[in-house]
């Protein structure tokens, strides 16, 4: 992976804070200026993808030549006339997470704005991945989809494992999984992305909000944002 110089965009840190336009004292946004600092000084971005054809041979489309079949009906129609799939994983590192526990015994404001810069850089890391899988996919004259993640729609958390398998992220980048399928460090995404030849109409980038069978009950739109931010 390049290096890269990364920066974090305020009004994601306010996005993810919940601010719907109220009046921002300069104290606070002097605060999440600092706090969005703490964050870039101690995270350690990193990610990786690999491309696999795709394997519709079967009832349920699978990662051909790693023995992965994809599960849920959500994850079939994302990848839907696809000739191949970038699995991708980031990560800011687990730094971050000893810099969040420092500041939680500062403030509670500290803590929440700490936590909302982080979303907003692990996002900005996937946003980076995924560009250079787009790259990729165009040298190929192909089109991408949007990021699709385990534990989307009905695509099972508990392929966690396979799919980080795939990538050997936990040597590469040194994502574990808890036994919950939750990834350590926390900061931390792994994402399918269809490759499909030009004039299917694919959808580029965006989110799968409208798509998913679980729009309705989504926490993350209760929240006022989707899965990809």
């Amino acid at each position: 992976m390049p290096d890269f110089e990364y920066k974090i965009d305020k009004s994601e840190v306010l996005r993810y804070l919940g601010h719907r336009g109220q009046a921002l004292t300069p104290e606070l946004m002097a605060l999440i200026d600092e706090i969005s600092e703490k964050c870039l000084e101690s995270a350690r971005p990193r990610y990786c993808f690999q491309i696999f054809p795709l394997d519709t041979t079967s009832p349920s489309p699978a990662l051909a030549g790693t023995g992965v079949t994809l599960l849920g009906e959500d994850i079939k129609k994302h990848l839907a006339g696809a000739s191949s799939v970038a699995v991708m994983a980031a990560t800011l590192g687990f730094e971050v997470e000893r810099a969040m526990m420092r500041l939680s015994q500062r403030s509670a404001t500290a803590e929440v704005i700490f936590n909302a810069a982080c979303t907003a850089l692990i996002e900005a890391v996937s946003d980076r991945c995924e560009g250079e899988i787009v790259e990729t996919a165009r040298r190929r004259g192909l089109v991408t989809s949007y990021r699709y993640s385990p534990g989307y729609g009905d695509f099972p958390l508990e392929q966690q494992p396979e799919i980080l398998g795939v990538l050997d992220a936990g040597t590469r980048l040194g994502i574990t999984l808890t036994d919950s399928m939750l990834m350590l460090p926390k900061k931390s995404v792994s994402a399918l992305i269809g490759l499909y030849p030009e004039g299917l109409g694919v959808r580029r980038g965006g989110s799968s909000c409208e798509t998913c069978e679980n729009r309705e009950n989504c926490e993350f739109r209760k929240e006022g944002y989707g899965c990809n931010g």
